[in-house]
């Protein structure tokens, strides 16, 4: 991963990546779930006008990070505070130690904050997607995370409405059937742990139409992070590019794309794999606990209090001086 983004770099000119940039792109593995809303039909019997309901998690490596649901026009969204600090950020001990404080001291905030409560804590809540700014104004002024982890919760505010747009979504799959149909020549490629191999090549351009949601979801989710793309538009639309198919029991059940395929020569190898199989890792159905959707106004004052909470911690004379989670 670092040498591939080191090669982009240099050719294009951009900042030289670190090795904290390689290690979180390599670890960054992305979870999408997409179904019938009420479990009742499959979804290849599904026709493009019926709904979706649709989830994306995140995570590198480790617990997910940050989620978000839309189930039948609603968007629920959940951010895991604790685990983007140390997982994403690579937090010290006073750092995990704070976003601990955090945590907790937000599992404290009365009855008439609950929505905002939950959500601080790492809980499923719904939000209204079109209010980003109102949440991303309320976390920037009064959370104590520091600007980077402000940025991120905000963010996932923005998401439901392009990720996971039903229309979107039966787009993506439309697309991504024709450029298997059109232009796509098959050739098999034996066989590996009971899957049949399938060679596919196509134009470059017409790959990346059939990616191009995947893809655009991924560079977006590595952005919020802060990290390099690793995703570039093709040199040259008409060169022939190669992906790889498994298929068991007559289903699709992998894809392996070289994305360095789309940089030409010198552009160096990066594996995507892509792995599709039945069931739901994440839930299509919408938390039962929630009635209420997450106010902007809420969420500002359930920070402003834990905000005065973190303050008076941090100025009591009784305070030990003793690092990390020992401190009171």
């Amino acid at each position: 991963m670092y040498d591939y983004l080191l090669t982009l770099a240099a050719r294009d000119g951009g900042p030289e990546p670190s090795m904290d940039d390689a290690r979180l792109l390599a670890d960054l593995e992305l979870l999408a779930v997409v179904g019938d809303p009420d479990r009742e039909i499959r979804l290849k019997d599904r026709k493009n006008a019926d709904p979706l309901a649709g989830a994306v998690a995140l995570n590198f490596g480790g617990l997910d990070a940050v989620g978000v649901k839309n189930i039948l026009g609603r968007t629920f969204v959940r951010v895991s505070v604790d685990t983007v600090v140390r997982d994403v950020y690579q937090g010290d001990e006073a750092a995990n130690a704070e976003a601990a404080h955090f945590v907790r001291d937000a599992g404290a905030l009365p009855d008439s904050l609950r929505v905002a409560r939950d959500a601080l804590r790492g809980a499923w809540v719904e939000i209204d997607p079109y209010q980003y700014d109102e949440y991303a104004r309320a976390v920037s002024e009064h959370t104590g995370l520091g600007a980077e982890q402000a940025q991120v919760f905000a963010a996932a505010m923005s998401e439901g409405g392009n990720t996971l747009d039903p229309a979107g979504q039966w787009r993506f799959a439309a697309d991504l059937g024709a450029a298997l149909r059109s232009g796509a020549t098959l050739e098999r490629a034996g066989q590996e742990r009971g899957a049949e191999l399938v060679e596919v090549r196509l134009p470059a351009g017409q790959a990346q139409r059939a990616l191009s949601p995947l893809l655009t979801l991924l560079t977006e989710q590595g952005a919020r992070f802060g990290l390099p793309p690793v995703f570039h538009p093709p040199a040259d639309p008409d060169e022939q590019v190669t992906a790889r198919l498994a298929i068991r029991n007559g289903v699709l059940s992998e894809v392996a794309f070289d994305l360095g395929q789309f940089g030409g020569a010198g552009a160096g190898e990066l594996p995507l794999r892509m792995t599709l199989t039945g069931g739901s890792a994440i839930s299509l159905t919408a938390p039962p606990e929630n009635r209420d959707v997450l106010t902007p106004q809420d969420l500002t004052v359930a920070l402003m209090y834990l905000r005065t909470q973190r303050d008076a911690r941090e100025e009591n004379p009784e305070r030990a001086n003793i690092p990390g989670p020992l401190q009171p």
